[in-house]
Parts: C-alpha cells; structure tokens; sequence
C-alpha cells in the first residue's frame, strides 16, 4: 500500500509558481519588445525628419523655419533618450523575471526529484511487502501439505 508523499502540497504549489513565473516572463517580454519596437519608431521617425531638413535646406528655408526644425530635431532626440531609457527599464524587469522563473523551475525540480525518490522508495517497499505475503502464503501451504501427508 502506497503512502502519500507528505510534500505533495509543495510539488502542487511549485508547479502553480511556475506557471505564473512563466506567464509573467511572458508579459514582461510582450512588454520589452513593445518597448524596443517604440524606440525604433521614434528613431527612424528621427531619420527620416532630419532627412527631410537636409531636402527643405537644400531648397532653401528662411531662419524661423530651420530653427523650428532644429528644436523639433531636439524634442525627437530627447523622445528617443527616453524611450532607451523605458527598454532599460524593461530589460531590467524582464532579466528579473527570468531570474525569478527560473529559481521557480529550479525549485519544482527539486520537489518533483523528491516526489520520485518517494515514489521508487514506496514502490520497493510494495514490493518487498508482496513478496514477503507470497512467502507467507507460500509457507503456509507447505506447513498444510506436510500435515495432509502426514495424516495420511
């Protein structure tokens, strides 16, 4: 008869930590490449602008124009500081992430290597336990045959 692995309760809960380890990586990834996708937008929106200075020079602009141009040409330089600065943030959110999945995932291995050792050591024990009944049993018809022969 095979005893309950008194740690099941802990195998259970691992597995649960891990599933939501892997969702939240998950989202954090999502996060990370949306943030990575957003700075490249706003610098090849920056390219593209400071082309399209390059092309109004060459056509000749006066000088409210270029100046309105150079301080928009300031905002998207400082729009793409900031952007870099959100995908470090969220570099360093989805590094913690998966540091954190995977000390949920080194953990449940250790509890599901446990539960197996458990389980092999129960399964000896059956099967020592079923051996040691057919002996009885077996014992226990000799006994009853050397009495029928005896008797007779």
């Amino acid at each position: 008869m095979t005893r309950r692995f008194p740690l099941q309760p802990l195998v259970d809960l691992s597995a649960d930590r891990v599933e939501v380890a892997e969702r939240r990586l998950q989202a954090l990834d999502a996060d990370r490449r949306q943030a990575r996708e957003k700075l490249a937008q706003v610098e090849a929106y920056r390219v593209e602008y400071k082309e399209r200075l390059t092309r109004a020079l060459s056509g000749g602009m006066n000088v409210m124009q270029v100046r309105d141009w150079h301080a928009f040409l300031v905002r998207l330089d400082e729009a793409c500081v900031q952007q870099a600065a959100e995908v470090a943030v969220r570099e360093a959110a989805y590094l913690t992430g998966q540091n954190d999945w995977l000390e949920q995932r080194r953990r449940k291995k250790a509890f599901d290597a446990l539960a197996t050792r458990h389980e092999r050591t129960e399964a000896v024990r059956d099967a020592k336990l079923e051996q040691r009944l057919q002996d009885d049993h077996a014992q226990t018809m000799l006994r009853e045959a050397r009495r029928d022969e005896s008797e007779r």
